[in-house]
């Protein structure tokens, strides 16, 4: 003979696993901890980032001012070939004489709030401002 079987409670009590209200609260606490430290240094990479927008702009128009001056013999009559950086966080402008120039790159857009290097400027010797030694604005 077989044992009796127990007919099975239609309200057996079934034990499901999952987070409680607490845990869930802490993980969001230790995420918002997190964001709030790496999103600030992730602003300041992207405007460091940024002015690489500048420097490109810079020495490309270095290099124009220079063609010009090899077939004009004078920076006088040379032009900016643009009057922005490739992706426009920078307005370019060009201050000459027949034999002297400088190039100076101002922050537009975002990077105007750029307090470190907002101005970069380059001239025919190649000197740089703010000082690359003095400062991170150029890459070293």
């Amino acid at each position: 003979m077989s044992p009796p079987t127990t007919p099975r409670s239609p309200y057996r009590l079934i034990h499901v696993q999952g987070f409680t209200l607490i845990e869930l609260m802490i993980t969001v606490a230790i995420v918002g901890i997190l964001a709030s430290i790496a999103y600030p240094q992730y602003g300041s990479y992207v405007q460091k980032t940024r002015r690489t927008d500048g420097h490109l702009a810079l020495l490309s128009e270095v290099q124009t001012m220079e063609r010009c001056k090899s077939t004009r013999y004078s920076y006088a009559n040379c032009e900016l070939s643009r009057s922005s950086s490739p992706e426009d966080n920078y307005t370019l402008t060009l201050s000459k004489t027949a034999s002297v120039f400088t190039i100076t790159a101002t922050g537009q857009g975002l990077q105007a709030n750029d307090t470190d290097c907002k101005t970069m400027t380059i001239n025919q010797l190649g000197a740089r401002t703010p000082d690359p030694d003095t400062s991170n604005c150029w890459p070293g």
